[in-house]
């Protein structure tokens, strides 16, 4: 059985930089990508208002549309199914937490960190590391900015697929 996320997000950077913020998410029947590089506002994936769509794929066609963002993102909803089961299947093996030594100079340390739910899990799941890595990192990486509208990567070869650690 496939599990379906409710949304992923994935961060990564540093205090002198910032942080470079990925949002995946699935709420009333869509599912989008949007990718926030550092500086910009980070917001709350869980709060209800955040939310994109294109109205023109809407089934109800009555319903009025308020356009809120000017914000250009990707819509997932057709492929959000396998879009979870690839992004689980990166991820369900990692453990919780990857800490490396910290650098004095805090221009040279990388935090990274993915917070997922699925209506499978009780409570939000969290994933980080700083200066230290999982398997598959960077395909990960790869992987969820192939949907990037502005600046899409390549999609890695050998796309992993979920094997149910999540499923209850």
């Amino acid at each position: 059985m496939a599990i379906r996320l409710d949304y992923l997000v994935f961060y990564i950077g540093n205090l002198s930089y910032g942080f470079d913020y990925v949002y995946t998410k699935r709420i009333n029947g869509h599912a989008f990508y949007l990718r926030r590089l550092p500086q910009s506002e980070i917001t709350d994936v869980a709060d209800e208002n955040f939310d994109f769509y294109n109205p023109h794929f809407s089934e109800d066609l009555h319903t009025p549309f308020n356009w809120k963002y000017d914000e250009k993102f990707t819509d997932l909803t057709r492929i959000w199914d396998h879009y979870s089961d690839v992004a689980l299947g990166f991820i369900e093996d990692w453990a919780d937490d990857y800490r490396a030594p910290v650098d004095p100079n805090s221009d040279q340390n990388v935090e990274w960190g993915i917070r997922f739910h699925s209506p499978n899990l009780k409570g939000e799941q969290l994933i980080y590391g700083v200066n230290a890595y999982p398997d598959r990192f960077d395909s990960f990486v790869n992987y969820l900015r192939s949907f990037d509208p502005e600046a899409p990567t390549n999609v890695p070869d050998d796309l992993p697929y979920s094997k149910g650690r999540f499923a209850n």
